[in-house]
């Protein structure tokens, strides 16, 4: 029987795989994308406010460490998903491991630049971490907008890569905390309304 297996054959499979991994993708990954993403932005401009109201700006960053407990919800709502799909095919582990290489590549990447900033005594490295992890979400969307056919993520790349720029022309005027506004703008308009829009 395998021998009669054609190309069209081939390609219908393919393209049912992919099919069923969008379809999963929007019902599953959707919820977890809106709410990291209103989560960032709500810590973003927070962060932007305790620049300027607080007696040493340096402690605003601490807020940061908001994104542990979204994480971890964000892993629950995403486990609670795939124990609900009825069928998961190789695409959808390709979309996982995308987003989990993802995460990996971010918590190096802090661990690198603070311990980095730590050995030279120098605060200056920072500067890096968000149009760093603007490419790097933008790199993530943009495979699984291929991976997946998802339009809508091809849109958010394009948003992420862009605030990436944006941050660097706002480094090049000094304006380093307009970062944190650029950043909470990508994060509702790259993860919250495209993916909230498409995907109900």
């Amino acid at each position: 029987m395998e021998k009669n297996f054609s190309e069209q054959d081939s390609l219908k499979l393919i393209n049912e795989m992919i099919s069923q991994a969008r379809n999963n993708f929007q019902k599953g990954r959707s919820n977890s994308s809106i709410f990291c993403g209103y989560v960032v932005a709500a810590t973003a401009f927070a962060n932007f406010i305790l620049i300027y109201t607080m007696e040493d700006p340096n402690r605003s960053f601490w807020i940061w460490l908001t994104m542990i407990p979204m994480m971890i919800v964000s892993g629950i709502i995403s486990r609670k998903h795939q124990r609900q799909s009825t069928v998961r095919t190789h695409i959808d582990k390709i979309v996982s491991s995308i987003w989990n290489a993802f995460a990996i590549s971010i918590g190096i990447l802090l661990i690198s630049i603070y311990g980095t900033a730590y050995a030279v005594n120098s605060s200056y490295l920072g500067v890096l971490i968000t149009p760093v992890i603007l490419t790097m979400m933008g790199s993530a969307q943009y495979a699984t907008s291929v991976a997946c056919r998802f339009k809508p993520y091809l849109y958010g790349a394009l948003i992420f890569w862009g605030g990436a720029l944006a941050c660097v022309g706002c480094y090049l005027l000094r304006e380093f905390s307009i970062q944190f506004i650029v950043l909470g703008v990508c994060a509702i308009l790259g993860l919250s309304i495209y993916t909230g829009t498409y995907c109900k």
